[in-house]
């Protein structure tokens, strides 16, 4: 059995791509994440609705969330 984790990549607001990866053996889902997406600061963050205080990316493109399928 392998594990695929799955990045949801942000593209627009409505719009996003699925890339999967490969998650090496000995590795959890939860582990590749750490180690492939990084996290910024959002410089213009303000209390209101629909802002994040920090964003996840992987190679410069925002990330929205994962999925971690066994295969």
């Amino acid at each position: 059995m392998k594990l695929i984790l799955t990045l949801i990549i942000i593209i627009s607001p409505t719009t996003y791509e699925l890339k999967p990866l490969e998650v090496p053996l000995g590795m959890s889902c939860a582990q590749l994440y750490d180690k492939v997406v990084y996290y910024v600061k959002n410089p213009n963050y303000s209390a209101v609705p629909g802002q994040v205080w920090v964003q996840g990316f992987h190679n410069k493109q925002p990330v929205g969330g994962y999925l971690c399928e066994a295969k």
